[in-house]
């Protein structure tokens, strides 16, 4: 697991991100299981959005940055789909 929530509240939650500082590198592959390159630097969530491209053959690239993401339990991925954990962004 890259991104683990941790324990809030009862809760998981996903970390706080510094924009000026976090970096993002590569970018999705082009099905929605491929996370391709992507890497993202601090332990915010990343989600991947599910829509498809104008004629529906390639997922689209489009990702959002969620901070505090809060989740049902602690210890479990806060990115969808999940990053691979030996990925970081320089």
């Amino acid at each position: 697991m890259a991104n683990p929530t941790v324990n809030a509240g009862g809760s998981g939650v996903a970390g706080n991100v510094n924009f000026a500082t976090r970096t993002i590198t590569g970018a999705y592959g082009s099905t929605y299981a491929t996370n391709g390159d992507l890497a993202v630097s601090d332990n915010h969530a990343v989600r991947r959005s599910v829509s498809r491209t104008h004629g529906g053959s390639t997922a689209s690239g489009v990702f959002s940055e969620t901070q505090c993401l809060r989740m049902a339990y602690s210890g479990v991925e806060a990115d969808s789909p999940a990053l691979d954990a030996t990925r970081t962004a320089a």
